[in-house]
């Protein structure tokens, strides 16, 4: 079961710090107005906190699993860019993980607006919560790719003040617990970094008149939430508009994969959960990059029947070979229409013909690789000796790489390059 409980302004505060900045006498009104409100509905998550608890175990008996995460985002809420710290928390039995509580709660204090005090603020609420909801041992785990469970533990000393101030709240709290243990996070942290990732989305969310609406990060655009696609893995919220842009003509003739447009993100797009706002060809065309970008270029092996061109590895077509002496061949079967060819003409098998026999009989010279390469000699550019891209040499050095799959090698003769050296005798200057 889960419950969410969020809080437009740092009500924990009081909790963590003292806070003396300056404030209006309207800030006091809001405040109280917040902190009221929060009492309220963290009287009745307890409640139902606790009958939950009470109806799947003793909980001063069994120990207790703590997860958190604390997330720091520079968010643009109507005209002032606001950091906003999201809070996510999952609380569970360790005899019974389908019993589970979860929460979330935004904090805009901007003393907690740093990673690691964002983290100490979201445990020293977790064990707080933990402690109203009457248990008594417990263990939660702390991010070890940052210095937190190092701070915890004792072994690492912080340099921030507000995070050596956050850190006795947290050994204070641990010696209110019959049993507390700091381990490192062993478990799937997506269901908290999502229940952050939303308080920090609920932040961005404003009223005109009787229509909200909510800022995209990637363009500053004002829309409607239900204008807006959450990205699975980053769960960064973008505009319809925006998420348009990977699946656009000239992204996918670059070869490129979908990706979250969020700035600096390399979260890679779900194709199928982008129908929405993506048509269906380029849709299958993305499916076909991410199938393309999971096998190394010199492992792919394209079927050469023209109403097929299936993609696939080598190193799957060379698994069902066995011990059959001929596995050094270069003859592959397509796993979708059946069609043996030659991997390395890339034409239909040619029995008992070696490669360079084949290429001198009158039937390859009619085939289409033949034909392309004719044609590829008479535009007077050639061919990548590892994937076959045709290339156009643009002047200067000899020296190229391959676009598409990054293969250093001489223009001249196709020797491969060595720690970006040419192998060969051949000049690097060019016309």
């Amino acid at each position: 079961m889960r419950f969410q409980h969020q809080v437009r302004l740092g009500d924990f505060v009081s909790m963590a710090m003292d806070n003396n900045d300056a404030i209006t006498a309207d800030d006091h009104k809001r405040a109280d107005q917040d902190s009221k409100d929060a009492q309220e509905d963290l009287a009745s998550l307890e409640n139902s906190s606790r009958r939950i608890l009470r109806e799947s175990s003793s909980a001063t008996t069994h120990t207790y699993l703590l997860n958190s995460k604390g997330l720091v985002s520079a968010e643009l809420i109507k005209d002032d860019m606001i950091l906003v710290v999201g809070l996510g928390l999952s609380l569970c039995d360790s005899l019974d993980n389908t019993t589970k509580l979860e929460t979330n709660k935004a904090l805009r204090n901007q003393k907690l607006a740093h990673p690691e005090a964002a983290e100490l603020a979201a445990i020293i609420h977790g064990l707080n919560w933990a402690l109203e909801l009457g248990v008594e041992s417990i263990q939660f785990f702390c991010d070890d790719s940052s210095n937190i469970l190092g701070y915890v533990t004792r072994k690492v000393i912080p340099n921030e003040s507000i995070v050596a101030k956050l850190l006795k709240q947290v050994f204070l709290l641990q010696t209110r617990f019959t049993s507390c243990q700091a381990l490192s996070v062993s478990r799937d942290m997506t269901s908290v970094v999502k229940l952050a990732r939303d308080a920090i989305a609920s932040q961005t969310r404003w009223f005109e008149g009787d229509t909200e609406y909510e800022s995209c990060p990637v363009c500053y655009g004002y829309v409607s939430p239900s204008d807006k696609f959450e990205v699975q893995g980053c769960f960064h919220r973008i505009c319809v508009t925006c998420m348009r842009k990977p699946f656009s003509s000239e992204q996918i003739l670059r070869g490129n994969t979908a990706i979250c447009p969020y700035p600096d993100c390399e979260n890679d797009l779900v194709p199928e959960d982008c129908r929405g706002f993506a048509d269906d060809n380029a849709i299958t065309l993305m499916i076909q990059r991410k199938k393309e970008k999971a096998i190394p270029v010199k492992d792919r092996v394209y079927c050469p029947n023209p109403c097929c061109s299936f993609l696939m590895s080598d190193l799957d077509l060379n698994s069902h070979v066995g011990n059959n002496p001929c596995q050094l061949s270069e003859e592959r079967k397509c796993k979708e229409c059946g069609l043996s060819f030659c991997k390395k003409c890339h034409v239909p098998w040619h029995h008992k013909k070696t490669c360079d026999e084949f290429k001198k009989s009158e039937s390859y010279l009619k085939s289409d690789p033949a034909l392309l390469e004719s044609f590829v000699k008479t535009q007077g550019c050639k061919m990548c000796p590892q994937c076959q891209s045709i290339i156009q040499h643009g002047g200067g050095c000899m020296q190229m790489t391959c676009r598409n799959c990054k293969h250093d090698f001489c223009y001249t003769c196709g020797a491969a390059c060595k720690k970006k050296k040419l192998t060969c005798k051949c000049s690097r200057s060019g016309k």
